[in-house]
């Protein structure tokens, strides 16, 4: 919905369409690449979602060097001779701190150790925030923290009163079976300044409603979701983004729900 009514207020000849597919590689070998597709599309992108994210950074010809550090792909660009990955959820992720905190120096706990944090770790760490990883599985978690630098920490007996921002990069609290879930109580959450859910739908999560309860400023993950959106749109345009129009549109289909 948010890039169909952005191509359309551009007066665009375009259309975006979801694809499901459990064989990546065959997807982009045989629908999207132009040396090797068997349908004769006008391919100008695409978004990449989970589980596909890391997947697709060996069927791409270049990936931009933000998008390889972080080690995901979320948006690729089809040129006439290949395909170009990017990463626009670091970016995302930013956006909507930018007026709330300043991030050189703060000190930032993320919840989580997937793709979803590797962006965020990335991000903040370039602000020049001191990190904190939180995560449930340590084995599994140490070699991100090592990888960018971050501070480990289990989040069984996590305390956040000590952090200016904290932030869910988990999918507890999306819609559907993880909807009743949090990452984190409000008892842990006292103390922290901001609360910051990547999770956008629903707008209004647990770990939100937890995160005022204790006494943080809250920010949904809406406002990241159009901002990754808004520089997907100019990778695959060259224009400007309609951000108003993409931010209300968001909004209004997640009322809807």
């Amino acid at each position: 919905q948010i890039h169909n009514r952005a191509f359309a207020s551009r007066n665009m000849d375009a259309v975006y369409l979801p694809f499901e597919t459990r064989d990546v590689e065959s997807f982009i070998r045989r629908l999207v690449h132009p040396r090797t597709r068997e349908v004769d599309w006008r391919w100008r992108g695409l978004s990449v979602t989970i589980p596909h994210k890391s997947a697709i950074l060996n069927l791409l010809d270049s990936v931009d060097e933000a998008a390889r550090q972080i080690g995901a792909v979320n948006t690729i660009v089809v040129e006439e001779d290949g395909l170009r990955g990017y990463n626009t959820d670091a970016e995302g992720v930013l956006a909507p701190l930018r007026e709330a905190i300043d991030l050189k120096g703060a000190r930032v706990a993320i919840i989580g150790a997937g793709g979803a944090a590797r962006a965020a770790l990335w991000a903040f760490k370039r602000e020049g925030a001191r990190v904190t990883l939180f995560a449930r599985d340590l084995p599994k978690a140490q070699p991100v923290a090592r990888e960018f630098g971050a501070d480990l920490q289990s989040l069984a007996e996590a305390r956040f009163a000590s952090f200016d921002l904290v932030v869910n990069a988990t999918p507890l609290g999306a819609r559907g079976a993880n909807e009743g879930r949090t990452p984190a109580t409000a008892e842990q959450l006292r103390g922290a300044g901001i609360a910051y859910d990547l999770v956008y739908n629903p707008s209004e999560t647990l770990f939100l409603r937890e995160a005022r309860q204790a006494g943080c400023r809250t920010i949904g993950g809406l406002s990241m979701l159009v901002a990754q959106a808004t520089r997907q749109f100019e990778l695959w345009t060259g224009e400007e983004a309609p951000v108003d129009l993409m931010l209300e549109v968001a909004t209004r289909a997640l009322e809807k729900n």
